[in-house]
């Protein structure tokens, strides 16, 4: 059974947009990069890698210091870099920036490297956006990865607890997730056939409730230690007790998102676990691998699915291809055949072009051959075949396209003893098994290569779902009270004072307390992330006009449950008559779940819940009766006592888009042991 509000815990913290700034304006430092020269240290303090396979000739690189922005109320200021590369802006590859940041920004006792992160700026909308990025505490330095080019930011804060808040550190989640429990995940993901389940919506929760997640920011922010831990267990205690109620989309929606999470985060931690072990144990393997190809049957999570099988095949199968291809190299082979293959470029006699393939190139032939072929099996024929039928192409050419590429050796390097090679179709076969073994080394590290762009696709997955659920629990709810008022009369409740409960220790009561303005009701707004930190409220009280609301009884107290984008709470109750039926009703004791039917209807001139089942045990679950209905708040109940035991119950009903529910507690106290047992109960009309 799915437990709603174990996915509830699992809330995260607006980012609050960015304001003000300030100076620190520079000029700008520039260098030319190219195949030869990827990396440069400027003098701003900005480092830049571009690896091996981004760019084919030399391009000017340029880093712009930006002025400083602050936000001295928040606590915050960004110290950015603006990125170009001659005009590419998306990248072929991940590229790792590194940028100093400040050690003096944060509070006294602070640890610098906990109070800073990168973020980088999305040109179309201005918003500072998350980016992969690691803190490396010994260089004062933020490392970023990133396949694209913008503005980046070192973005500080002035306490540990506000970055969490704030940054989104994806590494940090990872090297906190425990092995065992990514593994049993992907086994439920497996096993399930991709289907939702419990282990990912709680290996979710775990990351955003812990200390590098988005609750255990607020804990800082909030300065109340324990906050996240005391919140976690508000709900979860709420949940043991079937309350609150949650509109089903919106539980099924916070559930799909947490699971998604969930799951992308356990198949990113095995994938970090495959790059860094020297062999992997098979076990690992091939559950990573069904995850892949599970994971690439669903629409919803092929982009990661695509990750993490290109992973697989390039971390295990492609890897051992090209070890055991390597093993055939030859020391000497034709030098003109070698150098159509690997340098030249030109047209041949008879109108025929040819471009000999840089390490560049044969990189994105490997990705693109493996992302349209994501099975390891497809993809190594794939690959064998392109490798073959590039070995072979030379062997194709007529005489005078051969000699074509002589001539083109000849005047590039002054060598005039250079002839069209003419070997037997023997030697032929040869030749080409030495040429592939030897391409075969030169792109053993290609392959490495591939391998951690793979896992980077993966890992930018995973903060694509945190945002994703982060956006979830940030979606505003309008909450209207709304009175029925016949006509002609007056309001019932004007001037009534209102307020939801029950509120958690943290709430801050004044934002979850209102007044009833006559036939108008009363209308707010709040996010899904504050309707969880405020303890998850399930009830309305209205309180008289004078009375007050810390020490008087409410006059009035509804049941609700919660929708988005409208939640709407209707005064006057709910008639006899619309609730009278049979109610398919699922009860909770102990996190045992059982479901029966209860019809809702007049025995003898009584009131009663009358089960269909005979069995004894369902009048534990709810009191057959006589109830007494209060009209005005939907609500019925029974209450019974002697000297031994007491036993009451108190059903809430609510009409919802014309389903009528209820909510239902059921509590027996044996007096003579001092032992009290409660039942809760969620029906839905049937009949």
């Amino acid at each position: 059974m799915k437990k709603i509000v174990s996915i509830l815990l699992v809330a995260v913290l607006l980012l609050g947009s960015l304001a003000g700034c300030g100076g620190g304006g520079g000029k700008s430092d520039a260098a030319t990069l190219s195949p030869e020269a990827t990396g440069v240290a400027l003098s701003n303090g900005v480092s830049v890698e571009l690896g091996d396979y981004v760019l084919d000739g030399e391009t000017e690189l340029t880093v712009a210091k930006q002025p400083v922005e602050e936000n001295k109320d928040e606590g915050y200021k960004i110290e950015a870099y603006d990125f170009k590369l001659g005009d590419m802006t998306e990248l072929s590859d991940f590229i790792t920036l590194r940028i100093p940041y400040d050690t003096a920004y944060c509070e006294d006792g602070q640890d610098p490297a906990k109070c800073v992160g990168a973020k980088y700026k999305n040109e179309t909308t201005g918003e500072w956006e998350d980016v992969l990025f690691e803190v490396n505490a010994a260089t004062k330095e933020l490392v970023i990865y990133t396949d694209h080019l913008s503005t980046f930011g070192a973005f500080h804060v002035r306490n540990e607890g506000q970055r969490s808040a704030k940054i989104i550190n994806i590494y940090a989640d990872v090297t906190g997730i425990d092995q065992q429990e990514a593994m049993e995940t992907l086994r439920e993901y497996v096993a399930g056939g991709g289907a939702d389940g419990e282990e990912a919506a709680g290996l979710a929760a775990r990351l955003l409730t812990g200390y590098n997640g988005f609750l255990g920011g607020a804990t800082g922010a909030a300065g109340e230690a324990g906050f996240a831990t005391d919140l976690t267990g508000t709900i979860l205690n709420m949940a043991s007790l079937g309350s609150p109620t949650f509109d089903t989309a919106l539980a099924d929606s916070a559930y799909k998102k947490m699971n998604k999470l969930g799951k992308v985060a356990a198949a990113v931690k095995i994938g970090a676990v495959m790059l860094s072990t020297e062999k992997t144990d098979a076990d690992t393997l091939g559950l990573y691998k069904d995850t892949a190809m599970l994971a690439l049957s669903s629409a919803e999570s092929a982009a990661w699915g695509l990750a993490a099988s290109g992973l697989f095949i390039f971390d295990y199968t492609i890897s051992s291809l090209f070890e055991q291809g390597m093993a055939m190299k030859m020391d000497k082979i034709d030098e003109v055949y070698v150098y159509f293959n690997d340098q030249f470029s030109g047209t041949l006699d008879g109108g025929n072009g040819w471009k000999a393939r840089s390490l560049k190139d044969w990189r994105q032939v490997l990705i693109d051959i493996t992302e349209a072929n994501p099975n390891e099996a497809d993809a190594k024929a794939a690959i064998e075949a392109e490798i073959d039928r590039y070995a072979r192409y030379f062997w194709t050419l007529g005489d005078m396209e051969k000699a074509a590429v002589v001539t083109d050796i000849k005047d590039k390097s002054n060598k005039g003893s250079v002839t069209v090679p003419d070997p037997t179709q023997a030697e032929i076969e040869t030749l080409v098994g030495a040429y592939k073994a030897q391409l075969y080394e030169r792109l053993y590290p290609v392959t490495q290569s591939v391998s951690v762009y793979m896992q980077r696709k993966a890992e930018a997955a995973y903060l694509t779902a945190l945002n994703e659920v982060k956006a979830f629990f940030n979606q505003t709810i309008t909450f209207n009270i709304v009175e029925d008022v016949p006509d002609g009369e007056k309001s019932q409740y004007d001037g009534y004072a209102l307020r939801f409960a029950p509120l958690s220790e943290n709430a801050v009561k004044e934002s979850w307390s209102g007044t009833m303005k006559g036939a108008g009701g009363a209308s707010t707004k709040f996010t899904l992330l504050g309707y969880v930190q405020a303890g998850c409220p399930k009830e309305l009280q209205l309180f008289k006009p004078g009375d007050d609301p810390e020490s008087d009884e409410p006059e009035l107290t509804l049941g609700f449950k919660l929708s988005a984008p409208v939640t709407e709470v209707k005064l006057g109750g709910l008639p006899l008559e619309e609730l009278l039926g049979t109610y398919s009703a699922t009860f909770t004791f102990e996190d045992e779940s059982d479901t029966y039917n209860f019809t809702f209807m007049y025995y003898e001139g009584q009131l009663v819940f009358k089960p269909e089942s005979d069995d004894f045990g369902t009048a534990f679950l709810l009191v057959p009766g006589p109830y007494e209905y209060n009209p005005s708040t939907a609500t019925a109940t029974c209450e019974a006592a002697n000297d031994v035991w007491s036993l009451s119950a108190h059903v809430s009903f609510i009409s919802d888009g014309g389903t009528v529910r209820f909510s239902s507690d059921n509590t027996l106290e044996d007096i003579e042991e001092g032992r009290t047992v409660t039942t809760y109960g969620k029906g839905t009309k049937i009949d």
